[in-house]
Protein backbone atom coordinates (compact mmCIF):
# COMPACT_ATOMS: atom_id res chain seq x y z
CA UNK A 1 0.00 0.00 0.00
CA UNK A 2 1.51 3.47 -0.81
CA UNK A 3 1.70 6.24 1.12
CA UNK A 4 -1.18 8.39 0.41
CA UNK A 5 -3.70 5.13 0.41
CA UNK A 6 -2.03 4.73 4.18
CA UNK A 7 -2.73 8.42 4.83
CA UNK A 8 -6.36 7.68 3.50
CA UNK A 9 -6.44 4.61 5.01
CA UNK A 10 -6.21 6.38 8.56
CA UNK A 11 -8.57 9.08 7.84
CA UNK A 12 -11.71 6.34 7.09
CA UNK A 13 -13.81 5.23 9.72
CA UNK A 14 -12.17 2.13 10.00
CA UNK A 15 -9.15 3.48 11.91
CA UNK A 16 -6.51 1.18 12.92
CA UNK A 17 -6.57 3.28 16.28
CA UNK A 18 -10.19 1.31 16.93
CA UNK A 19 -11.85 2.83 20.02
CA UNK A 20 -9.13 4.32 21.86
CA UNK A 21 -10.10 7.76 23.50
CA UNK A 22 -9.50 10.86 21.54
CA UNK A 23 -6.39 12.39 22.39
CA UNK A 24 -4.39 9.86 24.62
CA UNK A 25 -2.38 8.56 21.37
CA UNK A 26 -0.15 9.21 18.66
CA UNK A 27 -3.42 8.25 16.56
CA UNK A 28 -4.97 11.31 17.88
CA UNK A 29 -2.97 13.17 15.41
CA UNK A 30 -4.90 11.53 12.94
CA UNK A 31 -8.41 12.03 14.38
CA UNK A 32 -10.61 15.34 13.28
CA UNK A 33 -12.61 16.95 10.78
CA UNK A 34 -12.61 15.62 6.91
CA UNK A 35 -10.78 19.04 6.40
CA UNK A 36 -8.09 18.24 8.63
CA UNK A 37 -8.13 14.73 7.22
CA UNK A 38 -7.70 16.00 3.36
CA UNK A 39 -5.21 18.53 4.40
CA UNK A 40 -2.96 15.74 5.73
CA UNK A 41 -3.68 13.69 3.03
CA UNK A 42 -2.43 16.43 0.33
CA UNK A 43 0.51 17.85 2.35
CA UNK A 44 1.56 14.12 2.75
CA UNK A 45 1.29 12.97 -0.46
CA UNK A 46 2.96 16.35 -1.93
CA UNK A 47 6.03 15.64 0.12
CA UNK A 48 6.13 12.04 -0.27
CA UNK A 49 6.02 12.78 -4.26
CA UNK A 50 8.81 15.42 -4.37
CA UNK A 51 11.43 13.41 -2.59
CA UNK A 52 10.28 9.97 -4.80
CA UNK A 53 11.15 12.55 -8.07
CA UNK A 54 14.01 13.18 -6.07
CA UNK A 55 15.27 9.43 -6.10
CA UNK A 56 13.69 8.39 -9.38
CA UNK A 57 14.06 11.26 -11.64
CA UNK A 58 16.09 9.65 -14.91
CA UNK A 59 19.77 10.86 -14.41
CA UNK A 60 19.51 12.34 -11.76
CA UNK A 61 20.70 9.98 -8.90
CA UNK A 62 23.91 11.77 -8.89
CA UNK A 63 22.87 15.49 -8.64
CA UNK A 64 25.07 16.68 -5.55
CA UNK A 65 21.97 19.12 -4.33
CA UNK A 66 20.38 16.02 -3.74
CA UNK A 67 20.95 15.16 -0.29
CA UNK A 68 18.70 13.92 3.11
CA UNK A 69 19.70 14.23 6.56
CA UNK A 70 17.94 12.21 9.88
CA UNK A 71 19.10 13.06 13.50
CA UNK A 72 17.16 12.11 16.68
CA UNK A 73 17.53 14.03 20.30
CA UNK A 74 16.44 14.66 23.54
CA UNK A 75 15.48 17.87 25.34
CA UNK A 76 14.83 18.84 28.47
CA UNK A 77 13.35 22.30 30.11
CA UNK A 78 13.09 22.37 33.62
CA UNK A 79 10.86 25.73 33.54
CA UNK A 80 7.88 25.18 30.65
CA UNK A 81 4.60 26.78 30.94
CA UNK A 82 1.29 26.07 29.69
CA UNK A 83 -1.48 28.47 30.01
CA UNK A 84 -3.80 28.28 33.54
CA UNK A 85 -1.66 25.33 34.69
CA UNK A 86 -1.08 26.43 38.36
CA UNK A 87 -0.36 25.12 41.32
CA UNK A 88 -1.32 26.72 45.52
CA UNK A 89 2.55 27.94 45.26
CA UNK A 90 2.70 29.34 41.73
CA UNK A 91 -0.94 31.24 41.26
CA UNK A 92 0.72 32.84 38.44
CA UNK A 93 1.69 29.90 36.48
CA UNK A 94 3.59 26.72 37.30
CA UNK A 95 6.82 25.63 36.11
CA UNK A 96 6.62 22.00 34.21
CA UNK A 97 9.43 20.12 33.66
CA UNK A 98 9.16 18.32 30.30
CA UNK A 99 11.16 15.66 27.89
CA UNK A 100 10.77 15.66 24.66
CA UNK A 101 12.15 13.06 22.03
CA UNK A 102 12.43 14.16 18.66
CA UNK A 103 13.09 12.83 15.37
CA UNK A 104 13.88 15.64 11.90
CA UNK A 105 14.15 14.21 8.64
CA UNK A 106 15.39 17.03 6.13
CA UNK A 107 16.05 16.39 2.50
CA UNK A 108 16.59 18.96 -0.71
CA UNK A 109 16.47 17.61 -4.36
CA UNK A 110 16.58 19.22 -7.56
CA UNK A 111 13.24 21.55 -7.13
CA UNK A 112 13.22 21.93 -3.38
CA UNK A 113 13.20 20.57 -0.26
CA UNK A 114 11.20 18.64 2.44
CA UNK A 115 11.09 18.78 6.07
CA UNK A 116 9.00 15.87 8.89
CA UNK A 117 9.57 16.74 12.40
CA UNK A 118 8.02 14.48 15.27
CA UNK A 119 8.22 15.04 18.48
CA UNK A 120 6.90 13.24 21.66
CA UNK A 121 6.68 15.67 24.45
CA UNK A 122 6.26 14.30 28.28
CA UNK A 123 5.56 16.56 30.91
CA UNK A 124 6.00 16.08 34.82
CA UNK A 125 3.07 15.75 36.88
CA UNK A 126 2.45 19.23 37.31
CA UNK A 127 0.78 18.99 33.92
CA UNK A 128 -1.37 16.07 34.71
CA UNK A 129 -2.53 13.76 31.64
CA UNK A 130 -6.70 14.36 32.30
CA UNK A 131 -7.04 10.38 33.77
CA UNK A 132 -4.39 11.37 36.22
CA UNK A 133 -1.40 9.41 37.79
CA UNK A 134 1.10 10.53 35.23
CA UNK A 135 2.38 13.96 33.36
CA UNK A 136 0.55 14.63 30.02
CA UNK A 137 2.12 13.22 26.62
CA UNK A 138 2.02 15.79 23.72
CA UNK A 139 2.40 13.97 20.11
CA UNK A 140 3.26 17.39 17.51
CA UNK A 141 4.10 17.01 14.17
CA UNK A 142 5.62 19.46 11.96
CA UNK A 143 5.65 19.37 7.93
CA UNK A 144 7.11 21.42 5.33
CA UNK A 145 7.88 21.07 1.30
CA UNK A 146 8.84 23.80 -0.57
CA UNK A 147 9.24 24.69 -4.55
CA UNK A 148 12.49 26.78 -5.36
CA UNK A 149 11.91 29.54 -7.86
CA UNK A 150 15.54 29.97 -8.43
CA UNK A 151 15.89 26.01 -8.96
CA UNK A 152 12.72 25.25 -11.24
CA UNK A 153 13.23 28.37 -13.41
CA UNK A 154 17.13 29.18 -13.13
CA UNK A 155 18.66 32.46 -14.74
CA UNK A 156 14.89 33.75 -15.69
CA UNK A 157 14.40 34.44 -12.10
CA UNK A 158 16.85 37.20 -10.93
CA UNK A 159 17.35 37.04 -7.71
CA UNK A 160 19.08 39.91 -5.30
CA UNK A 161 22.95 39.40 -4.32
CA UNK A 162 21.43 38.91 -0.45
CA UNK A 163 19.65 36.27 -1.73
CA UNK A 164 20.37 32.55 -2.35
CA UNK A 165 17.01 31.24 -3.16
CA UNK A 166 13.26 32.11 -2.93
CA UNK A 167 10.88 28.59 -2.12
CA UNK A 168 7.51 28.76 -2.29
CA UNK A 169 6.05 26.76 0.88
CA UNK A 170 3.15 24.32 2.01
CA UNK A 171 2.85 22.71 5.40
CA UNK A 172 0.88 21.70 8.44
CA UNK A 173 1.33 21.41 12.38
CA UNK A 174 -0.57 18.64 13.97
CA UNK A 175 -0.54 18.26 17.62
CA UNK A 176 -2.51 16.24 20.37
CA UNK A 177 -2.06 16.42 24.13
CA UNK A 178 -4.07 13.88 26.27
CA UNK A 179 -4.61 16.59 29.33
CA UNK A 180 -7.84 17.98 30.66
CA UNK A 181 -7.60 20.84 27.87
CA UNK A 182 -7.58 18.36 25.28
CA UNK A 183 -5.86 20.51 22.84
CA UNK A 184 -6.08 19.01 18.85
CA UNK A 185 -3.71 21.67 16.91
CA UNK A 186 -4.57 21.33 13.35
CA UNK A 187 -2.44 24.36 11.83
CA UNK A 188 -1.90 24.86 7.60
CA UNK A 189 1.08 27.26 6.37
CA UNK A 190 1.69 28.57 2.57
CA UNK A 191 3.89 31.51 1.63
CA UNK A 192 7.68 32.06 0.66
CA UNK A 193 10.80 31.42 1.91
CA UNK A 194 13.69 33.71 1.56
CA UNK A 195 16.84 32.24 1.52
CA UNK A 196 19.71 34.53 2.65
CA UNK A 197 23.23 33.96 1.08
CA UNK A 198 25.36 33.42 4.06
CA UNK A 199 29.21 32.10 3.67
CA UNK A 200 28.44 29.10 5.38
CA UNK A 201 25.49 27.45 7.39
CA UNK A 202 21.62 28.89 6.82
CA UNK A 203 19.38 31.88 7.50
CA UNK A 204 15.84 31.81 6.08
CA UNK A 205 12.67 33.95 6.68
CA UNK A 206 9.51 32.22 5.93
CA UNK A 207 6.29 34.57 5.73
CA UNK A 208 3.27 32.64 5.78
CA UNK A 209 -0.40 32.24 5.70
CA UNK A 210 -1.81 30.60 8.44
CA UNK A 211 -5.06 29.37 9.78
CA UNK A 212 -6.03 26.70 13.03
CA UNK A 213 -8.08 24.68 14.27
CA UNK A 214 -8.25 23.65 17.27
CA UNK A 215 -10.23 21.81 20.35
CA UNK A 216 -11.03 22.86 24.22
CA UNK A 217 -11.61 20.27 26.20
CA UNK A 218 -12.94 22.00 29.01
CA UNK A 219 -16.03 23.56 27.18
CA UNK A 220 -15.90 20.60 24.78
CA UNK A 221 -15.86 22.50 21.74
CA UNK A 222 -13.81 22.47 18.23
CA UNK A 223 -12.13 25.86 17.68
CA UNK A 224 -11.56 27.45 14.23
CA UNK A 225 -9.59 30.78 14.43
CA UNK A 226 -9.50 33.25 11.68
CA UNK A 227 -6.35 33.26 9.55
CA UNK A 228 -3.41 34.34 10.19
CA UNK A 229 0.11 35.68 9.40
CA UNK A 230 2.89 33.67 10.67
CA UNK A 231 7.02 35.37 10.15
CA UNK A 232 9.38 32.99 10.99
CA UNK A 233 13.08 33.56 10.81
CA UNK A 234 15.04 30.27 10.92
CA UNK A 235 19.09 30.10 11.08
CA UNK A 236 22.17 27.03 11.91
CA UNK A 237 25.09 29.04 11.48
CA UNK A 238 28.83 28.13 12.50
CA UNK A 239 30.72 29.50 15.59
CA UNK A 240 34.39 29.17 16.84
CA UNK A 241 34.93 29.75 20.14
CA UNK A 242 39.17 29.38 20.65
CA UNK A 243 39.32 25.84 19.12
CA UNK A 244 36.43 24.66 19.39
CA UNK A 245 34.19 24.61 16.25
CA UNK A 246 30.13 25.31 17.82
CA UNK A 247 26.97 25.41 16.17
CA UNK A 248 24.43 28.72 17.07
CA UNK A 249 21.02 27.53 16.06
CA UNK A 250 17.43 28.90 16.50
CA UNK A 251 14.02 30.11 15.44
CA UNK A 252 11.57 32.59 16.25
CA UNK A 253 8.44 32.46 15.29
CA UNK A 254 5.38 35.22 15.17
CA UNK A 255 1.76 34.93 15.00
CA UNK A 256 -0.33 37.64 14.69
CA UNK A 257 -3.48 37.73 16.45
CA UNK A 258 -6.30 34.88 15.13
CA UNK A 259 -9.89 35.75 16.31
CA UNK A 260 -11.15 35.16 19.53
CA UNK A 261 -10.77 31.48 21.41
CA UNK A 262 -13.99 29.60 22.88
CA UNK A 263 -14.43 31.41 25.68
CA UNK A 264 -14.96 34.83 23.82
CA UNK A 265 -11.36 36.48 24.77
CA UNK A 266 -9.31 38.56 21.64
CA UNK A 267 -6.09 36.73 20.85
CA UNK A 268 -2.82 38.98 21.02
CA UNK A 269 0.45 38.43 18.49
CA UNK A 270 2.36 35.17 19.68
CA UNK A 271 5.87 35.35 20.18
CA UNK A 272 7.80 32.05 20.15
CA UNK A 273 11.65 32.29 20.63
CA UNK A 274 14.08 29.42 20.52
CA UNK A 275 18.10 29.48 20.59
CA UNK A 276 20.89 26.86 21.15
CA UNK A 277 24.36 26.55 21.14
CA UNK A 278 25.90 23.22 19.87
CA UNK A 279 29.51 21.33 20.29
CA UNK A 280 30.00 17.90 18.65
CA UNK A 281 31.79 15.53 21.32
CA UNK A 282 34.31 14.79 19.19
CA UNK A 283 35.66 17.97 18.71
CA UNK A 284 36.20 18.71 22.17
CA UNK A 285 38.24 15.36 22.26
CA UNK A 286 40.24 14.58 19.34
CA UNK A 287 39.14 17.76 17.03
CA UNK A 288 37.01 15.03 14.85
CA UNK A 289 33.35 15.44 14.53
CA UNK A 290 31.26 12.06 15.58
CA UNK A 291 27.77 13.93 14.79
CA UNK A 292 26.49 13.60 18.61
CA UNK A 293 26.18 16.89 19.73
CA UNK A 294 25.44 18.62 23.53
CA UNK A 295 23.45 21.88 23.40
CA UNK A 296 22.41 24.09 25.70
CA UNK A 297 20.35 27.40 25.31
CA UNK A 298 16.83 29.38 26.12
CA UNK A 299 13.06 29.10 24.88
CA UNK A 300 10.86 32.21 25.34
CA UNK A 301 7.14 32.46 24.65
CA UNK A 302 5.15 35.20 25.06
CA UNK A 303 1.34 34.99 24.51
CA UNK A 304 1.38 31.50 24.73
CA UNK A 305 -0.91 30.04 22.08
CA UNK A 306 -1.92 33.57 21.53
CA UNK A 307 -3.22 33.87 24.78
CA UNK A 308 -2.43 37.54 26.43
CA UNK A 309 0.38 36.85 29.03
CA UNK A 310 -0.81 39.98 30.89
CA UNK A 311 -4.48 38.53 32.56
CA UNK A 312 -3.70 34.93 31.55
CA UNK A 313 -1.47 32.82 34.02
CA UNK A 314 0.78 30.71 32.88
CA UNK A 315 0.91 32.02 29.25
CA UNK A 316 4.68 33.73 29.45
CA UNK A 317 7.13 30.71 29.70
CA UNK A 318 11.19 30.65 30.14
CA UNK A 319 12.90 28.18 29.96
CA UNK A 320 16.70 26.61 29.92
CA UNK A 321 17.35 23.96 27.35
CA UNK A 322 19.72 20.91 27.42
CA UNK A 323 19.76 18.50 24.64
CA UNK A 324 21.69 15.57 23.03
CA UNK A 325 21.61 15.24 19.14
CA UNK A 326 22.81 11.92 17.06
CA UNK A 327 22.68 12.87 13.70
CA UNK A 328 22.01 9.57 11.47
CA UNK A 329 22.96 9.09 7.60
CA UNK A 330 23.36 12.19 5.64
CA UNK A 331 25.11 13.80 8.91
CA UNK A 332 23.82 17.54 8.53
CA UNK A 333 23.41 20.29 5.98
Amino acid sequence: MNLARTILHLGSDQHPCGNLERHHSVCGLFRSHVGSRVMVVVLLTFSWLTSTLASQEPGRQAVPHTVAADSVSYLYGPHYQTPFILTSSSPGGANIARSTLEWIHHDKWRYGSNLLDLSLRKSSSVEPASGGGTGALEPYLVLRSGLGLHRMLGPRVQLPSALREISIEGGANLESKNSAFAPEERTIYFGPVLEFNVPRGMLNLGIHFRKEWNHEGILGKDESYDPDLNIEPVWNLPLRLGTVDLGWGGFVDINTPKGKDSFGAQMRTELLVRSQVVVDLGTLVHRHKTGVELGGGLEYWHNEYGKPSSITPGAEELTPLLSVTVHLHGGRF
